[in-house]
């Protein structure tokens, strides 16, 4: 009986002869009912890029996904690393920015930024959080208006030493494409 029932289904979609949406109105074959999808955003590919920038993604859980922006300079013919800058989406439009270096950077000197051909714009300074491995590591907290004043300039001129009378390390760090980059991964945030 439940043979005949499954065959009796099937028949009558596969003409196609009439259907029914969900208020149970009838449509012809020809119709088709109204659907609705929802508008939900589509997580950023590992791997994109957005400028200089590179979206670098990990499963956190079964069901969440980090991502952050991760740019990297290193000297050309050694490939040495100078400096890798990572930013982290944070709530309310803001984001963390991280700019990793060599051990053996002069702590005190700090870690500075300023915004490029922005004369008018104060430098602002980092705060060195730690020294780990071969790394040490600054951060500062960006506010929507600072992650849209960076992009605006195109971007960012970073600074620090490696010894108390060493000339500056100054980098040139491409911005052009940072909020658009941060936008793109803040949608991975949990709520």
């Amino acid at each position: 009986m439940k043979h005949i029932a499954t065959l009796l289904t099937a028949t009558v979609f596969a003409t196609g002869a009439f259907a029914q949406t969900a208020d149970n109105t009838e449509i012809g074959a020809d119709a088709q009912p109204e659907t609705t999808l929802a508008t939900t955003p589509q997580p950023v590919a590992n791997n994109s890029t957005f400028g200089d920038w590179i979206v670098t993604c990990q499963a956190v859980t079964t069901r969440d996904t980090a991502c952050r922006l991760v740019q990297e300079q290193s000297l050309t013919d050694t490939q040495q690393l100078v400096a890798r800058f990572i930013a982290l989406p944070a709530q309310d439009g803001a984001a963390v920015l991280l700019a990793q270096v060599p051990m053996g950077v002069y702590l005190p000197g700090g870690a500075v930024y300023r915004i490029a051909g922005n004369e008018e714009v104060e430098q602002r300074s980092m705060v060195w959080q730690r020294c780990l491995g071969q790394l040490c590591e600054a951060a500062i907290q960006l506010d929507a208006e600072e992650i849209e004043m960076m992009s605006e300039g195109e971007a960012i001129l970073f600074g620090y030493r490696m010894d108390a009378g060493a000339e500056p390390i100054i980098l040139r760090v491409d911005t052009a494409a940072f909020a658009d980059g941060v936008s793109a991964i803040r949608p991975q945030l949990s709520n």
